[in-house]
């Protein structure tokens, strides 16, 4: 253990003592799961009752500033300790801050930089990154302050008084020991909502998930900080904030966890503005009240008095991250972030410009016969495996910080992955995402083209205790941190073209803010009245017992039913497209088939191109049975398939506008010699695929293909 250095003379005795109970070294009783559990223990033991579990206090009497305090973790207690001790313990001041190298974690290749990184950040708030560990013991007066708390109740000194706090982020990271904030815990604990419906007529529908009957509150009096005011209009091109990007802020600013499934390349640049304004806004708001406290402190120091607790800091430094599935989306919101942070300069970061920037990428590379938006989602860098810090350092922002000295993370999914990676790996360190206080999922209907697995992985992994120190003052942590709450303090914002089961989740599983939450959707016309071709569309509804065996019910259908008829217009007309949505499902048809000799052939994501071009080829000209087609060969290439005369949906489609896409494709590319009445289309659903019938029919008629007592619908 290093020396303790001692303004006070302590006896070597006196210093053995407090080593073997573990106060003078934290790390003498690691836990093999956590190093931190044990010390956070100790430090909420001593702080009085914990606010969760009703731990005891072991030293009674401190002062209300006192910085002893931590997590509550469910470990005995130690026992009987000798009067000696106890006085000893006393006498000591607050929890030492510990000092320590900050952990490996790094964006891509950051590794040169760091260092400066860490030596140009001692100058702003992160704390000195070194190596060694030191702990100090200093000399303090505690009469004046056992004296001051004789008299004060030990609830008082606990519970926060946040009524006079007027700016909503400013309340909403506040520690509060309110009855009313323990009944927020329980009701968001136990998925206790009250459902309101919120007219929007700008957004859609959107339905509030009310906590305690709080319901919507008036905008917030302190929204945007100062210092954005400029660089926002000149981002905005000098203009005030569109109608659009003041309904969407205005629920972003209420800290609600959000689900916006309306996205559209149209409105993309008003919604990466919307919510990099925000992610800004919360960052330099929390940098300021650190300041603030930082001056207080020190005002209270030169003046010898206490300031009390003032916490404001997280285990880590990285409050916001940001999720998206490709480099050249990375480019545009980083490019934002800067322009706000530095008063709407033009970005000098050439090695950042070459790395996710357009250069090289230019759209026009892009075949013109793709749909404009396959050329807007895939023009530009489209690596899906990257991860990058963005620091604020005085008036601009920095890329390629270290994680940990990181203020926003800009990462994919499997960059993060590469990083957090599975139980058992050595390397793996996840504990830059502990102090996440903000979570923006943006495109995400790209990223479950890509793994949604590894989207599920990051939220798993978000707002855990470290498994170590990292370098943080104890005293500066707020106390929901400490006790193992801060998910539900953490606002989660997902941004998507449509909704599926899978966000669906996240809203209902990771979702847990105590303002509640909101799920905005649009009201849907129907994909049906696009299409052209004059087709007859056929919707059959499948009988499905539970939810648990709808994909085997689907396939028994599949084999008795629509095999069959594949099988003889084999014999005839060679002309069948089967679409299928899920991989899995496509895999388990893929077999099946081989299994039975058939002549097809099946386009997958995985496929070459010449494969592909290949099973194209045969079945225009009738050489093939049929087509096995996912939906993620369609969404990443956009194959022109010509001469498909019928057309099966194993499984609609999760775009609704690849269902356009493939039923317009049957006219518009289809060889001449085919008539309109040999032309069909078949779709199966079950009552489970209500959020795709709903996108394709259309919101009127969704219930209908449902619920409705007949089976099956015909759209001509």
């Amino acid at each position: 253990m290093p020396p303790a250095k001692k303004s006070r003379k302590l006896s070597r005795k006196d210093l053995n003592q407090l080593k073997e109970y573990g106060e003078l070294d934290p790390f003498s009783n690691l836990g093999e799961e956590n190093d931190l559990d044990d010390l956070i223990s100790k430090a909420i033991s001593r702080s009085g009752y914990g606010r969760l579990t009703g731990t005891p206090s072991l030293s009674k009497g401190k002062s209300k500033g006192h910085s002893h305090r931590g997590l509550a973790i469910s470990k005995p207690l130690k026992a009987s300790r000798p009067d000696a001790y106890s006085k000893l313990l006393n006498s000591l001041p607050a929890a030492p801050a510990i000092k320590a190298k900050r952990g490996v974690a790094t964006s891509d290749d950051e590794a040169e930089e760091s260092d400066s990184d860490a030596r140009m950040d001692e100058d702003e708030d992160a704390p000195a990154a070194d190596v060694g560990v030191e702990y100090e013991i200093d000399e303090v007066e505690h009469g004046a302050e056992d004296s001051e708390s004789d008299g004060e109740s030990e609830d008082d000194s606990d519970e926060a008084d946040t009524s006079d706090i007027k700016d909503y982020m400013e309340k909403h990271v506040a520690d509060d020991d309110s009855s009313l904030m323990h009944r927020r815990l329980a009701a968001v604990s136990q998925k206790e909502y009250t459902q309101v419906a919120v007219d929007e007529p700008l957004l859609g529908q959107a339905v509030l998930y009310s906590v305690e009957g709080q319901g919507v509150r008036p905008p917030n009096p302190d929204s945007i900080n100062p210092r954005l005011a400029k660089p926002l209009q000149k981002l905005n091109g000098g203009k005030d904030l569109s109608a659009l990007q003041q309904r969407l802020l205005g629920w972003f600013d209420q800290y609600l966890d959000v689900v916006y499934a309306d996205r559209s390349f149209a409105k993309e640049d008003e919604i990466t503005t919307a919510y990099a304004l925000h992610a800004m806004n919360h960052v330099l708001k929390s940098k300021d009240l650190e300041r603030r406290n930082k001056a207080k402190l020190s005002k209270a120091h030169a003046e010898g008095t206490d300031a009390g607790e003032l916490r404001d800091q997280g285990f880590t430094r990285p409050r916001v991250l940001i999720v998206l599935p490709f480099r050249n989306s990375a480019y545009k919101v980083v490019e934002k972030l800067f322009k706000l942070a530095s008063g709407g300069q033009d970005m000098n970061a050439p090695r950042f410009i070459k790395e996710y920037g357009p250069a090289g990428y230019e759209e026009s590379v892009i075949s013109k016969r793709k749909p404009d938006d396959f050329r807007k989602t895939f023009a530009g860098n489209i690596d899906d495996g990257f991860r990058i810090g963005v620091q604020l350092y005085r008036k601009t922002a920095r890329v390629y910080t270290e994680l940990y000295h990181s203020d926003i993370i800009v990462a994919s999914p499997l960059g993060l992955r590469m990083v957090t990676g599975s139980e058992g790996d050595e390397r793996r360190d996840f504990d830059f995402l502990s102090s996440i206080e903000m979570v923006i999922v943006d495109q995400c209907d790209a990223l479950l083209m890509q793994n949604w697995e590894h989207v599920s992985h990051v939220f798993s992994h978000l707002n855990l205790t470290p498994k170590k120190d990292h370098g943080c003052d104890f005293s500066r942590i707020r106390q929901w941190y400490l006790e193992g709450t801060a998910q539900h303090r953490r606002q989660t914002i997902l941004i998507s073209d449509y909704m599926t089961p899978e966000i669906q989740a996240v809203f209902n599983n990771n979702c847990r803010s105590i303002e509640g939450k909101v799920r905005i959707k649009p009201v849907y016309p129907g994909a049906v009245t696009d299409v052209v071709a004059q087709v007859p569309q056929i919707f059959k509804r499948l009988s499905v017992k539970r939810l648990q065996s709808a994909a085997d019910d689907r396939f028994a259908h599949f084999t008795d039913h629509v095999f069959p008829e594949l099988q003889k217009s084999a014999a005839g007309d060679k002309h069948t497209l089967v679409f299928v949505s899920s991989y899995f499902d496509f895999v388990r048809i893929r077999n099946y088939c081989r299994d039975k000799s058939c002549s097809f052939a099946a386009i997958s994501e995985y496929s070459t191109t010449s494969e592909a071009m290949g099973a194209r080829k045969s079945l225009y000209a009738g050489e093939l049975g049929f087509i096995l087609y996912s939906e993620r060969a369609h969404f990443y290439h956009r194959y022109p398939i010509k001469g498909i005369h019928n057309l099966v949906f194993y499984s609609l489609p999760e775009h609704p506008l690849f269902y356009t896409e493939l039923l317009n494709l049957m006219l518009t590319s289809n060889d001449e010699t085919a008539s309109p009445e040999l032309l069909s289309c078949t779709a199966l659903y079950t009552q489970y695929d209500q959020l795709k019938v709903e996108r394709i029919v259309g919101s009127q008629l969704a219930s209908q293909l449902l619920t409705g007592e007949r089976s099956q619908f015909t759209f001509a």
